[in-house]
């Protein structure tokens, strides 16, 4: 629960997906157009379309 290590631990997370995303050309704005199309959408909304695409 120490604020500090949750912040450096997100961190080290957000670099290391930044660096995949980046290596699949793709950037934070895809990832931003998926959540602005999940949004709305209840946890098992979303995995049902999953199912269906």
């Amino acid at each position: 629960g120490d604020r500090d290590k949750i912040v450096y631990e997100t961190a080290d997370l957000w670099f290391h997906s930044m660096v995949l995303l980046a290596h699949a050309g793709l950037g934070p704005q895809d990832v931003l157009k998926e959540l602005e199309r999940r949004f709305g959408f209840s946890g098992l909304e979303e995995k049902a379309s999953r199912k269906a695409e």
